[in-house]
């Protein structure tokens, strides 16, 4: 059974970084707002790449963990490999302990928790899950809010935007204000982004 390690996703990084620049030629805003220690890293998501390119922009100094649908991980291999770089599965059709007991383990130990709170790269841009939400309250970790942009074709110039890291109110179990919330800060860092 494969299990994160974490030397082999600090070496596979940079690779994958430097694949998307030769792809995408994508540039980093605001890294220097993720904090230290654990947090939860939430990017809007708009493409299948979305996952490795906000970790490439992230770095390999931080230890990532990566919530994924499930079906990702049908195929041994790709399962095996994506594991190995930091993913865990999460079945999205029903309420997953194990994957919750995951994700709140891995910001406590320190990690970089990364989760999109559209929970699929076909919602639109007001529609969000409260998991995201949930796990930050019950943490009492401080989310960053990140705008990857839609366009991520070959010389695109693509940018992913880290906005400043924010404590939800954690006396609140309303998890849909604060994921609505959320969603609103992802996308006003769109006008991070230079203009052309």
């Amino acid at each position: 059974m494969a299990i994160f390690q974490p030397k082999f996703q600090w070496l596979a990084l940079p690779f994958i970084s430097l694949a998307f620049h030769m792809h995408c030629g994508f540039k980093v805003i605001g890294r220097e707002n993720i904090p230290e220690g654990g947090c939860v890293i939430c990017p809007n998501h708009s493409d299948v790449i979305d996952p490795p390119l906000v970790a490439a922009c992230i770095g390999n100094k931080h230890r990532i963990r990566v919530m994924a649908k499930k079906e990702l991980f049908e195929k041994k291999n790709f399962g095996n490999l994506i594991t190995w770089l930091g993913a865990f599965p999460v079945d999205r059709n029903r309420a997953d302990i194990k994957a919750i007991k995951t994700a709140l383990q891995a910001v406590r130990d320190g990690n970089k928790l990364l989760i999109f709170p559209q929970g699929t790269r076909d919602a639109h841009e007001g529609e969000a899950k409260e998991g995201a939400a949930m796990l930050a309250v019950k943490t009492k970790a401080p989310i960053v809010p990140v705008y990857v942009s839609e366009k991520k074709g070959f010389r695109t110039h693509a940018y992913v935007v880290f906005g400043k890291p924010f404590y939800p109110d954690t006396s609140s179990k309303d998890y849909h204000a604060i994921s609505d919330d959320i969603l609103k800060r992802i996308y006003a860092l769109k006008k991070e982004i230079p203009k052309k």
